[in-house]
């Protein structure tokens, strides 16, 4: 590898004046010794690679095992997902909601496995420690990429950049920083899928960004897209703007865009082959083209107004729900939602259905309120332990005191064109940090290998700028660590197992319908226990239940056992006091009502 001299460089320019300058013969010096030797390290050495892969490998083994029994109300609907594929019902990863390659990775875990139900979640967490380490390995794919693509637009007329070694370093431990704090390993969902695929598709963008286009890359990123489509809706569109970056990429070095065309066209044909299956069979199903409902919906959910459980119609111009969960009683509000959707909570295995008829509207006044809430959610995306900001302050001070920045030029920012409007669309609608995290931790290191440096400035960068960046970070990972240690120590029981096992003991087995106020979609202990929630008192909505008159309780409780439940779960300690009958389950916080003969 060697470094090309600048345009501006006077050694290249004949008969060129000398220039009258203090710091030419050192500058021309350390020119020549570019040419005699590489200026930067190779990428990684063997034993930094092996070191950042051990510190991976242990810090995520040990977050693995310290949230093991952690859940979210989307976790249980994809865990049910993959156990109905593995039993054969590959028709249920059909779900206008929930992308299915996710669910489906799962299944097969599960029919080469068979994990028991006691140790089915762990097993869920094993699965994405191994996503996980892959997560890295496309990681290092991309790194590599990026260093080659700068690399390869040589000139050192805008100074030099920060050592590839460095940079190296500093992005093993931002992927680390983020797997702790953006997106870690106790949320079981696709993202950890998607921010792999974002990687390599990203980095193959920087491959032909760099006039290496063959057609087997193209074919590549097809694959990449279509498999990110199938474990993440939202990735369908933002693949059409990763197939036009691509065409623009190679258009624009080979200077017409005729030669982009046929590479493209069979690129976009590969992402269909795999997509078109999905967004038909989701279409025939719903009875409408679609390739997913999940966008609509959260966009009538979080700027249209809508709730997030139970529409029913409201507000005014979200349009007439075709099949809502109903309302069987107004004072606490009670729904049933029996039928016809599985699942241990239907409501949340299938929104899709529950929402069909809704209608997202703009509103001006609604949408710049969510940006100014997006403008904010993305400033907390940096002040999560404030290592952001001392990267950022420490290269910021360092590049305005004796450097400038080389972002590449016009043919660079269509590599960045699907970050920056993935991150745009989010904006629109939702902003969590493990849905942007890829491309927020892909966007820090574009920052941080487009500072450049005088040449009397490169040795502050090596001994004062890249410690301080690498010391941020290695202390704010410290406190979740901690963290992790202090929970695998103190090995807390599995609440939502305990709560199964005593329902399990009063005789409420397998198969049972069963009644719930105030647990929602969080109800892991309905999936331990085999039995199906069939109607709530939403966890909204609890309160009201709580406070009502003895009448009134009664009246409620006498529903949940007209519906066919044969149990009503509440965790509240305030349960005992609601009224009599209650009974706790185990020593958790859970209470159990139990109709009268059953």
């Amino acid at each position: 590898m060697r470094i090309l001299a600048g345009k501006g460089d006077a050694s290249t320019l004949p008969n060129a004046k000398k220039i009258e300058s203090a710091e030419e013969p050192l500058e021309r010096g350390q020119a020549r010794q570019a040419n005699a030797r590489p200026l930067i390290a190779a990428p990684t050495g063997l034993r930094l690679r092996l070191l950042f892969w051990c510190l991976a490998i242990a810090l995520g083994a040990l977050e693995v095992w310290a949230r093991r029994n952690e859940v979210n109300p989307d976790s249980i609907s994809y865990i049910e997902m993959a156990e109905a594929a593995a039993q054969g019902g590959w028709h249920a990863l059909v779900n206008a909601y929930w992308s299915p390659l996710y669910p489906l990775l799962l299944s097969v875990g599960m029919r080469l496995f068979h994990p028991a139900i006691y140790w089915e979640f762990t097993f869920v967490h094993m699965v994405n420690f191994l996503l996980y380490l892959g997560d890295l390995f496309c990681f290092e794919i991309f790194l590599k990429e990026l260093l080659a693509a700068r690399r390869t637009e040589g000139g050192l007329e805008k100074g030099r950049p920060v050592p590839e070694r460095i940079v190296w370093i500093w992005g093993y431990l931002l992927l680390l920083w983020s797997s702790q704090f953006w997106l870690g390993l106790a949320m079981v969902n696709p993202d950890i899928i998607v921010a792999g695929l974002i990687y390599v598709a990203t980095a193959l963008l920087l491959r032909i960004y760099q006039g290496k286009g063959t057609w087997l890359l193209f074919s590549a990123l097809g694959l990449v897209l279509g498999l990110a489509y199938l474990a993440k809706a939202a990735m369908f569109p933002l693949s059409f703007l990763f197939l036009a970056s691509a065409f623009l990429l190679f258009a624009s070095k080979r200077g017409s865009y005729l030669g982009g065309q046929p590479r493209s066209a069979f690129a976009l044909a590969v992402f269909l082959s795999l997509a078109s299956p999905l967004v038909i069979a989701l279409s025939k199903d719903k009875h409408r083209a679609t390739f997913g409902d999940a966008g609509r919906l959260n966009y009538a959910r979080y700027v249209g107004g809508a709730p997030i459980l139970h529409w029913q119609g409201e507000p005014p111009g979200t349009g007439s729900p075709a099949h809502p969960t109903r309302k069987v009683l107004a004072n606490p509000p009670i729904y049933e939602f029996a039928q016809p959707i599985a699942g241990s909570y239907p409501p949340w295995y299938d929104p899709s259905y529950w929402y069909e008829g809704i209608r997202p509207h703009f509103s001006w006044n609604r949408q710049l309120w969510v940006l100014f809430r997006s403008a904010n959610l993305y400033l907390k995306l940096f002040s999560r332990s404030g290592a952001l900001y001392v990267v950022l302050l420490a290269l910021i001070v360092q590049v305005g005191k004796a450097g400038g920045w080389d972002w590449g030029g016009g043919r660079m920012s269509l590599v960045w064109l699907p970050t920056l409007a993935a991150l745009t669309m989010y904006a629109l609608v939702l902003v969590e940090q493990r849905y942007v995290s890829p491309f927020a931790v892909m966007l820090l290191v574009w920052v941080l290998t487009s500072a450049r440096f005088s040449a009397s400035k490169a040795e502050t960068v090596r001994k004062r700028t890249a410690p301080a960046v690498i010391l941020a970070l290695a202390l704010a990972m410290a406190w979740p660590v901690a963290r992790d240690l202090r929970d695998t120590l103190a090995n807390r029981p599995d609440e939502p197992w305990q709560v199964a096992v005593g329902l399990h003991k009063m005789k409420i087995s397998p198969g049972a319908r069963v009644g719930a106020i105030g647990t929602g979609p969080s109800a892991y202990w309905a999936h331990l226990a085999r039995v199906q929630i069939i109607a709530e008192v939403s966890e909204l909505d609890q309160l009201s239940f709580l406070v009502a008159g003895p009448a009134r309780k009664e009246e409620a409780l006498r529903k949940f056992s007209e519906l066919g439940a044969k149990a009503v779960v509440m965790k509240s300690s305030s349960a005992p006091q609601a009224i009599d009958g209650w009974q706790e389950v185990g020593g958790t916080h859970y209470y159990v009502w139990r109709p009268a003969g059953h």
